[in-house]
């Protein structure tokens, strides 16, 4: 009897082991919960060689395909967060029902402080982004969009202690000290919040990482106020407050269901528009209104008229999901505006008198630097070597792209830290010619772990052919840096 139980114990084991594979063709989860691409059942070759990571990937993919998933987080996180009060699901239990981003505590307590170098080159690097917009006839300001936490500190869980100053603070202080054009939101929305103004309406969602159409309407009048252009500031418009937002912390927590948060809905009438990338929209309105859900459906690029304005003003706006919420009220202002999701900014092809918004996330700053621009390197005024130290050789590289040239490379790490400014000096037979390179090490392309380098394109209009040597003079030292050849 006993044998048979045993048997029959086994046997029931390894079938509820394989009912999950058995309902796999049955069931598809959705990635749109989790923010990000499920795993694909992996190639058993790869490049004509045996896949030496199969087994890795067939456990993603398991994992990712495992039915009822969404359900079984759910009553995981739940079972975590309601009873055992710990964080899951790169989600932060905050006080009173407050979420916050796992991501934000290393902002928070300052544990991801970047050097003095690189919160230097983010400065010279947004400055010569807006000496460029100006140049050009347009207004620009680098807007740092605060963390949840950042505003709303007190509600991080007890053990967390705020750190007295983070990158956020420090870059703020040091834009100051540069004179570059920037929109102080993390100051806007605490003397926002300290005004009592609407005291049961929060500036950001409690069950979300972003800030609410509420803290997005303050964050819209700041960033108008910034650039010094006339706007409707909406002061006094009615609003209803609605639980109808399902936020993103939400949908990590419980993805098969969770609790709405409230959301500020304006009784604004905004002005008449169409979008004219994408192209055949037929209904404007729910196009807008599924742009500024959090569905992320190819909102990459997209470019809207204003048809209540002929005065042919532009606006390209660089953001990320904080953006979503500003949408309406930035297209107001504009005869057009254009919307690019990116960290990079494409400020070479922007047209005379546009302006430039640059929006980023705090908990994302340190990529302003982790790629240059897509700018022309200014021409500067020849730099003379005599006088200069030494700095011997570095490993310079360069490669052709549709802008122009790209010369790049990286400078020693222990480079003392003073203005952070890189001109490049390109001889040839005689003739000389000076740029000033964004201070930037370029990760990607240079497959390392600096943090200090430089990075510029060279536009077509300098005519530049034959073979070139390049100094970059950083420091009052100068580096050897090769030569590259252009046709």
């Amino acid at each position: 009897m006993k044998k048979g139980f045993k048997i029959v114990y086994v046997i029931l084991f390894f079938v509820l082991l394989c009912v999950p594979m058995l309902l796999m063709p049955f069931f598809k989860n959705d990635a749109s919960l989790e923010k990000r691409a499920l795993a694909k059942f992996p190639a058993y070759l790869t490049e004509g060689r045996l896949n030496l990571n199969f087994s890795d990937e067939f456990e993603s993919w398991v994992s990712d395909s495992l039915p009822l998933r969404a359900q079984l987080l759910t009553a995981s996180n739940t079972l975590k967060g309601e009873l055992l009060h710990t964080a899951s699901s790169n989600v932060i239990d905050g006080k009173d029902g407050w979420l916050f981003y796992n991501t934000e505590s290393a902002d928070f307590l300052d544990t991801n402080a970047l050097t003095d170098r690189q919160i230097r080159s983010m400065a010279v690097t947004l400055s010569l982004i807006e000496e460029d917009v100006n140049a050009r006839g347009g207004r620009f300001t680098f807007v740092p969009a605060p963390n949840k936490s950042s505003v709303y500190g007190e509600m991080m869980p007890a053990c967390f202690r705020a750190a007295p100053e983070n990158n956020l603070t420090r870059l703020t202080a040091e834009l100051k000290a540069a004179g570059v054009s920037f929109t102080d939101l993390r100051q806007v929305l605490l003397e926002q919040k300290a005004s009592g103004a609407a005291p049961d309406v929060p500036l950001y969602h409690r069950r979300d990482s972003h800030w609410n159409y509420r803290g997005a309407l303050v964050g819209y009048n700041a960033i108008l106020d910034s650039l010094g252009r006339e706007h409707e500031t909406w002061a006094d418009a009615p609003y209803t407050v609605e639980k109808t937002w399902r936020g993103d912390l939400d949908k990590l927590l419980l993805p098969a269901g969770g609790v709405p948060d409230e959301q500020v809905v304006w009784q604004i009438d905004h002005a008449r528009f169409r979008f004219t990338q994408p192209m055949g929209v037929r209904d404007h309105e729910a196009q807008l209104e599924n742009f500024m859900s959090d569905k992320e459906d190819r909102d990459d690029l997209f470019t809207v008229k204003n048809l209540d304005r002929k005065d042919g003003s532009a606006v390209y706006v660089v953001r990320d999901s904080f953006g979503r919420a500003l949408l309406p009220f930035i297209i107001d202002c504009w005869e057009s505006s254009t919307f690019k999701r990116t960290d990079c900014p494409d400020v070479a092809t922007l047209k005379q008198g546009t302006d430039l918004i640059y929006e980023i996330a705090e908990r994302n700053l340190s990529r302003v630097i982790s790629t240059a621009p897509f700018l022309y390197a200014p021409v500067r005024e020849n730099r003379s070597v005599e006088g200069l130290a030494d700095g011997g050789a570095v490993d310079g590289k360069y490669e052709r792209t549709g802008y122009g040239i790209r010369l790049y490379g990286a400078l020693p790490e222990e480079l003392p830290c003073g203005d952070c400014r890189v001109w490049l000096r390109l001889e040839q037979a005689g003739r000389v010619l000076t740029v000033e390179a964004f201070p930037i090490y370029e990760a990607k392309l240079l497959e390392g772990e600096g943090s200090n380098g430089y990075s510029a394109i060279l536009s077509k209009d300098l005519d530049l052919t034959g073979t070139w040597t390049v100094t970059a003079i950083a420091e009052n030292i100068q580096f050897n840096c090769g030569t590259f050849t252009a046709e």
